[in-house]
């Protein structure tokens, strides 16, 4: 007898989109698509922001996705209603807008729906979209948007130690080479996940979650199963429910079908 699977989670990169061959994997998208006939809905669940998973394209992939969870778990959307929104505080991020234009560095601000820049692109900030390939965003001021979070371009030196030591109270959390997020408080996968189980009334054990990564971890106390992917992180494979095979060899799909979540 399978599992009962009411809702299921999905991180992008590495989990449905391979980056080594440039393609979300056909098998995985079609695994998802068999799901919502048997009725089960399905989301989103990426550290991509609301901006470059459009952008990237996962709304234009032929699935009518339930909702979806971003900026890892800043942002929870159910249909077209937000059931988590974390946001930062204005004046904190006009400060770091300043203190990076001190430093010579570019950020971008994330709100709920968009993203920009605050300086014209540099050598950092053109490398990190060259991994990323989500499109650059547009050049404008910050002038008190909604704000999730920021992303500072650079490498790991003395700028990122200076911009660290000025904000003890904030969160950072590097995770490219020429990438940093810069939080109030650090994003959980897993607690948009609760909010949106909680918003449908339904319970962790009637979820599944999928991914690769140290920020998917969480997802093992959110949801009833967490699946890793082979390719995935020695730590995210320690605390999965179930190590699949890797992306290329259609892991998610493979999975949905070992542990009977698929049903036919």
């Amino acid at each position: 007898m399978g599992l009962n699977v009411k809702a299921a989670f999905f991180d992008v990169d590495w989990t449905l989109y391979d980056h080594a061959s440039g393609r979300f994997i056909p098998s995985g998208l079609e695994a998802i698509k068999k799901l919502i006939k048997q009725g089960t809905k399905v989301f989103l669940c990426s550290a991509r922001n609301y901006s470059s998973m459009r952008t990237f394209g996962l709304f234009k992939l032929g699935i009518p996705w339930s909702g979806y969870i971003a900026s890892a778990g800043a942002i929870a959307v159910v249909g077209k209603h937000y059931v988590r929104k974390d946001l930062v505080d204005a004046n904190v991020v006009k400060n770091l807008c300043k203190t990076a234009k001190k430093l010579g560095r570019n950020l971008e601000i994330i709100t709920p729906k968009t993203r920009f820049m605050i300086g014209q692109p540099d050598e950092y900030t053109k490398a990190y979209y060259e991994v990323f390939r989500d499109g650059m965003p547009a050049t404008h001021n910050y002038i008190g948007q909604p704000c999730t979070g920021v992303l500072f371009f650079g490498p790991e030196d003395e700028k990122d130690t200076k911009i660290r030591a000025e904000y003890p109270e904030l969160t950072f959390y590097r995770f490219a080479s020429y990438g940093m997020d810069i939080q109030i408080h650090p994003h959980i996968k897993g607690e948009g996940i609760a909010d949106v189980l909680n918003y449908l009334g339904l319970s962790k054990e009637d979820a599944i979650g999928f991914g690769d990564d140290i920020q998917d971890m969480s997802m093992k106390d959110a949801c009833g199963t967490f699946v890793c992917m082979g390719n995935g992180k020695e730590e995210a494979k320690k605390v999965a429910s179930y190590v699949t095979d890797r992306i290329e060899d259609d892991g998610l799909a493979n999975a949905l079908v070992r542990l009977g979540v698929l049903k036919d």
